[in-house]
């Protein structure tokens, strides 16, 4: 259901955030990978995808040039709502 979208790729993983521990401490994503990641947010027994994002950058020859830090830096530290995503995301969960 949820995450069968993943099955289609090599590589894939979950993490879920609530609010309770910092976004650094519970994502899981490689640091040097970059990739696809997918937001859903799970509120009164619903599932709403939220937001697509991605990491690195597609070379003229083909290749994957890897952002410093991976696909856990762009989800971490990347901004969203004016903010790294680290503060804002926390904000938005306590103000939903």
């Amino acid at each position: 259901m949820l995450f069968d979208e993943l099955n289609k790729y090599k590589r894939n993983d979950h993490f879920f955030f609530i609010g309770k521990k910092s976004l650094e401490e519970v994502c899981n994503a490689p640091k040097d990978r970059s990739g696809v990641y997918l937001v859903y947010a799970l509120a009164h027994g619903k599932i709403e995808l939220v937001y697509i994002g991605s990491s690195g950058k597609m070379q003229k020859d083909g290749t994957l040039k890897h952002r410093k830090g991976g696909l856990y830096d762009r989800i971490v530290n990347g901004k969203q709502f004016d903010r790294p995503r680290r503060i804002s995301w926390l904000a938005k969960v306590k103000e939903e």
